[in-house]
């Protein structure tokens, strides 16, 4: 029994890594608000030219929102991986710039003026 047990929760382990497993109501509105944020945030803070690494454009986005300064924040948790997949998924979007392996993002820039 103890190893049908151990199994199952591999099996459901490698489930939600693969994606096979959809998502809660409130994951599905959490992912929707926080794209939504980001294209407001890539909207006016990002703008074509020039180069950037995606750890400023993480920065940027915390300043822009500030209710997502803290990465740990109890209220409002956003990690900087998820913004970075946020940022991964509006270039792919968008086709605005050429990613390197390294990080960097050429064909965007962070718009300073806008601090």
């Amino acid at each position: 029994a103890g190893v049908s047990l151990i199994g199952g929760g591999f099996f459901e382990i490698g489930r939600i890594a693969s994606g096979e497993k959809r998502m809660t109501r409130d994951e599905l509105d959490r992912a929707l608000q926080l794209k939504e944020e980001f294209e407001e945030f890539a909207e006016k803070r990002l703008e074509p030219g020039g180069n950037c690494h995606r750890s400023d454009v993480v920065k940027a986005f915390r300043r822009f929102h500030a209710k997502y300064r803290q990465a740990d924040s109890e209220e409002y948790p956003l990690t900087d991986l998820e913004i970075e997949k946020l940022l991964r998924g509006w270039n792919n979007q968008s086709k605005a710039a050429e990613m390197t392996s390294s990080g960097f993002y050429y064909g965007i820039q962070i718009n300073k003026d806008a601090d």
